[in-house]
């Protein structure tokens, strides 16, 4: 690979992380603003759908106690690995 190859592929790759971490940035102030607006609609009563956090949570913790699992099911973990063998 000469000089100028390297160059311009160091450079376009520059250009490519720039543009992903711009994106990053986009999507974690989106995702922020999201969690405020969902935050504001279950504080008020009148939205439907969107039901009051529970106050009473004795435990401080966020999860609700009827989800006492892992929180999210992984679609690629395989209940049984023999199954492809």
């Amino acid at each position: 690979m000469r000089d100028t190859e390297a160059k311009e592929l160091a450079d376009r790759l520059d250009e490519e992380a720039d543009d992903l971490e711009r994106r990053s940035d986009e999507l974690e102030d989106r995702t922020k603003d999201v969690a405020r607006e969902w935050a504001q609609k279950r504080s008020d009563p009148k939205v439907p759908g969107a039901p009051p956090e529970d106050d009473d949570d004795e435990d401080g913790d966020d999860k609700d106690d009827a989800d006492e699992g892992d929180g999210w099911d992984d679609p690629d973990e395989d209940e049984d690995d023999d199954e492809y063998e």
